[in-house]
């Protein structure tokens, strides 16, 4: 097993690759500098023994990033032979010819998530709200504040649940609840959401809202995807990429809360055909059979 705080197992999982497994091509996941000096060990061990290293860049570089994280992630990068970037803005921050642009898959691994009145009931929440679910974790760049000051301009049948641990202080989002008058419209769960836990959230909800200020593309609307679930988000990197309007969700300018508070009053009105027809060709052109497809014909080939 590999431990990123241990210099013996990057080793060991790097001379496996070959010795153990007979590996061609090693695939590495990068999403945090943190990782960076782990998968770098792997690589050059590994690349030894003739592996070639693909890796799938989930950002160019950390969000929030200081200047070490650069560092670390441009050793890393170096390290590799072929990048996979799932967004647009990370293939263009990388900008190195040997990286091709891919997209980021749904999720098929979740188990169904529960109808929305048990699931709200298992929350706590009222019958008859209109929930508007912010998931995942809870930083500068995502844009809570702005979710908050578009709640304060809906009625009082709105509510939005935050469920995701928050990185840095909670009290700035706290002082915005209290100031606003919010506090009976919010539920606040901050900590990590265990798996097994996640379709309760997603079934209790009514849409995901992705209020980001700045984004590459995001796990999370890969998890509101899968669950039928339409997605309020900015028009921000490829999150795009998922919404066809009216039907799988909508986009709005990112930090502008009076438009995303009439997006979340909005009634939907397409047809349920319309509506299940549109999640079934986003799933289709999104999933990991697709994904495999793409990362094996435009992927550098073996004499490259």
């Amino acid at each position: 097993l590999l431990d990123s705080m241990n210099p013996g197992t990057w080793r060991r999982v790097g001379r496996s690759l070959k010795q153990d497994h007979d590996v061609e091509v090693a695939i590495l996941p990068f999403w945090h500098a943190a990782l960076a000096p782990a998968l770098r060990g792997v690589a050059r061990v590994a690349k030894r023994d003739g592996v070639r290293i693909w890796s799938v860049m989930h950002n160019a570089v950390s969000h929030d990033a200081k200047p070490w994280d650069r560092w670390l992630t441009r050793a890393f990068v170096g390290s590799v032979d072929h990048h996979f970037t799932l967004s647009r803005p990370v293939f263009d921050a990388l900008g190195l010819p040997n990286a091709t642009n891919l997209f980021h898959p749904l999720y098929d691994n979740n188990v169904k998530k529960p109808r929305k009145a048990e699931a709200q009931r298992r929350l706590g929440i009222s019958e008859g709200k209109v929930v508007h679910l912010f998931f995942g974790l809870i930083r500068p760049y995502k844009g809570l504040d702005v979710l908050l000051q578009a709640l304060a301009q809906t009625d009082d049948a709105h509510m939005v649940v935050v469920a995701g641990e928050c990185y840095g202080s909670w009290e700035p989002y706290q002082s915005a609840i209290d100031a606003l008058g919010l506090g009976d419209r919010v539920m606040v769960h901050n900590e990590f959401i265990e798996e097994q836990h996640v379709p309760v959230y997603l079934g209790a909800a009514d849409h995901v809202v992705l209020p980001y200020k700045a984004a590459s593309q995001s796990g999370v609307t890969a998890l509101a995807l899968h669950h039928d679930l339409p997605v309020i988000a900015s028009d921000v990197g490829d999150l795009a990429l998922t919404v066809v309007p009216e039907l799988t969700g909508r986009l709005v300018p990112a930090g502008d809360a009076t438009r995303l508070a009439e997006a979340m009053t909005r009634p939907w009105t397409a047809q349920p055909n319309d509506v299940q027809a549109a999640f079934k060709e986003v799933k289709k052109r999104l999933s990991w059979p697709q994904f495999a497809a793409q990362m094996t014909t435009q992927g550098p080939s073996e004499e490259a």
